[in-house]
């Protein structure tokens, strides 16, 4: 199913919304109009059930509108993902993730008690397998979860 635009979203909502507002307040007025004119049947508009209906059709617009506003997302387990990596780069993942997705090097070194030649090695293989990507910073890099992957995570 193709996602609907933020905009069109809104309007849609809005229009939706609309119409339950009007249609409400259009049986209302011709209730009233009933009522005191004094036409009012027992038979012809049965107070009873209006009330109910009424109810109904708003559960059911509410319900359509959280449809279109809030669409199923897959939530997806990070921890079994990071069960697919060695510990090296777990670790790394783990802190990248922790620093919203981006963090020096040097940084990473620290963090993980990992020594330098670790972390390169580690780096390397997960550049190679598009998992992160390496910006230079003056005389240190900047390590940085592809989006995809940093979103999968959050």
């Amino acid at each position: 199913m193709k996602l609907m635009k933020p905009e069109k979203k809104i309007i849609f909502g809005t229009l939706i919304l609309s119409i339950f507002v009007f249609i409400v307040a259009a049986i209302s007025f011709y209730v009233q109009i009933e009522i005191s004119s004094g036409n009012v049947c027992g038979c012809a508009i049965p107070i009873p059930l209006f009330i109910p209906f009424l109810a109904s059709m708003g559960l059911f617009i509410g319900t359509l509108l959280y449809h279109f506003f809030f669409p199923y997302k897959n939530k997806i387990d990070g921890e079994i993902i990071l069960k697919i990596f060695n510990k090296y780069e777990r670790e790394i993942i783990k802190k990248l993730l922790e620093n919203d997705g981006s963090c020096f090097q040097s940084k990473l070194t620290r963090e993980t008690g990992l020594s330098k030649v670790q972390v390169f090695r580690t780096l390397e293989n997960l550049i190679y397998r598009g998992i992160v990507e390496k910006e230079s910073y003056g005389k240190t890099n900047i390590i940085k979860l592809k989006k995809d992957i940093y979103n999968l995570f959050c």
